[in-house]
């Protein structure tokens, strides 16, 4: 690493260490402060995001929308200002967090059928978290980019594996790993809505707007017959810990026909969405690649 990494590293190490020790309300009454700021800001965040929100529920009146834009922002920075607990916090201590868990019934008769699971995990609510706590359940397998910055590369890998996650690269070797797994009844973990590459999506409607959505999951899902489950950690207010919502995908989530598949995918992604809009990272491009026939510029 160059003296410069080295330094930011440093640094962050350091701050994530302090954050571990700072109780959980008083994050989240930082994060808020700071959310609000930005949101009160011109800021590119505060842009997208309302940008986002006015495109994708319409029928949401302009200040309920301005209400949920703050709130989204708000809730962001509380999901960065929880990686100290995550990152540095013991496991025990983690679950702790948990204080409810939702839909559960449907990762039991997933587990009892034998077949590999998908879990989908949309940036909604405390991803982190719910990553960990997924872990818990069963061997988990899912796909990992190392950080811009290396220093922080074994910190966060190894938080992540810390409940017995198995991290594997975001390659073909990686996704052959995931096959692998789902084939022989394993879980794995997946992000539904981030925008791929260019080769690995199609457009498929998200809250009626066409955005272009990852195959991959859907391509596992139809190739393994593995049972995909939706899942999210939503933030409790005043630090009072998470609630874990397990829900079914929607049936075409499986079809082999790969627009179906993805178009499933999205309503999946939408209905927990709409379930808890104002913890949904709507500050995301979420639609930043536009069909070719669209001439305006989304953004």
């Amino acid at each position: 690493m160059s003296n410069i990494d080295t330094l930011k590293t440093t640094i962050i190490k350091a701050f994530l260490k302090l954050l571990a020790f700072l109780p959980l309300r008083l994050l989240h009454l930082l994060g808020a402060l700071a959310g609000t700021l930005i949101y009160l800001l011109p800021t590119e965040t505060r842009r997208v995001t309302l940008i986002n929100l006015r495109r994708a529920m319409p029928e949401v009146s302009e200040q309920e929308r301005r209400r949920l834009a703050r709130r989204s922002i708000c809730e962001t920075i509380k999901t960065g200002l929880e990686l100290g607990h995550m990152w540095y916090g013991k496991l025990d201590r983690i679950m702790a967090l948990v204080t409810k868990v939702d839909g559960m019934e449907h990762v039991t008769q997933a587990q009892q059928s034998g077949k590999g699971i998908i879990y989908a995990a949309p940036h909604l609510g405390s991803w982190e978290l719910l990553g960990i706590y997924v872990s818990t359940l069963a061997p988990l397998t899912t796909l990992y980019k190392p950080p811009k910055i290396k220093g922080l590369n074994s910190l966060i890998a190894n938080s992540r594996a810390k409940a017995g996650a198995e991290l594997v690269a975001t390659d073909r070797h990686g996704v052959v790993r995931l096959n692998k797994t789902l084939m022989q009844g394993g879980a794995a973990g997946i992000l539904p809505d981030q925008q791929p590459k260019s080769e690995g999506g199609v457009f498929a409607p998200f809250f009626s707007i066409p955005a272009y959505t990852m195959t991959l999951l859907p391509k596992l899902a139809a190739k393994t017959g593995a049972i995909v489950i939706f899942a999210y950690a939503e933030r409790l207010p005043a630090g009072r810990g998470y609630r874990i919502v397990f829900e079914p995908a929607d049936p075409e989530i499986n079809s082999k026909n790969v627009e179906l598949a993805a178009a499933a995918m999205n309503r999946s992604v939408e209905k927990c969405v709409r379930s808890l809009p104002s913890q949904y990272q709507w500050e995301y491009k979420r639609f930043r690649k536009r069909p070719e026939e669209e001439s305006e510029r989304f953004y």
